[in-house]
């Protein structure tokens, strides 16, 4: 089992059964897909800049179009929005990101905006972020974007790895 995930996240084929080893058999040799998939992670591939900016460039394109198609909406409907409601629009627009970024990352370990490039987000194995990882991945992207892109620049140094990379212990691989 990973050591990130505990006991409650294990998946089928995790799962330690209670049964004792008998002393005298002789250990056995590890299954050939395990030693394929600790050799798939042992040399991971440098994600180009490019790559990730542009699966940056596809995410924010969505969220500024959700935006504009909501605010449409209101035009529509006859609603004028109010400075008073601007808060409830910014609450919306916060809510659509968190569920269109952390779900997608949970569950099949890329945004549609990574699908759109082939990139995958993992952390050390080969199972998509847990929901906490996600959040704290998808808090560092709202850092970046607040701070106009400038953490993003993180990613060209040596390690590859941006603000939003470091808080979530992850790496983006490409297919």
């Amino acid at each position: 089992m990973s050591p990130r995930r505990g006991q409650e996240q294990a998946t089928l084929f995790e799962l330690e059964l209670d049964e004792e080893p008998v002393a005298d058999e002789a250990p056995a040799a590890p299954a050939p897909v395990a030693r394929v998939a600790s050799i798939r992670r042992q040399a991971p591939a440098a994600v180009p800049f490019r790559a990730r900016l542009f699966a940056g460039l596809v995410d924010l394109g969505v969220h500024v179009a959700v935006a504009a198609l909501a605010l449409v909406g209101t035009r529509l409907l006859g609603v004028t929005l109010a400075p008073t409601q601007l808060p409830a629009f910014g609450a919306l627009l916060v809510v659509f990101s968190l569920f269109y970024t952390v779900v997608p990352l949970a569950f099949w370990g890329k945004t549609p905006g990574m699908a759109a490039v082939g990139l995958v987000c993992h952390a050390g194995d080969d199972l998509p972020l847990t929901f906490a990882e996600a959040l704290n991945r998808w808090l560092g992207e709202v850092v970046t974007v607040a701070a106009l892109g400038l953490p993003g620049l993180l990613a060209l140094a040596a390690s590859r790895r941006s603000l939003a990379d470091r808080w979530s212990s992850s790496e983006l691989a490409g297919r």
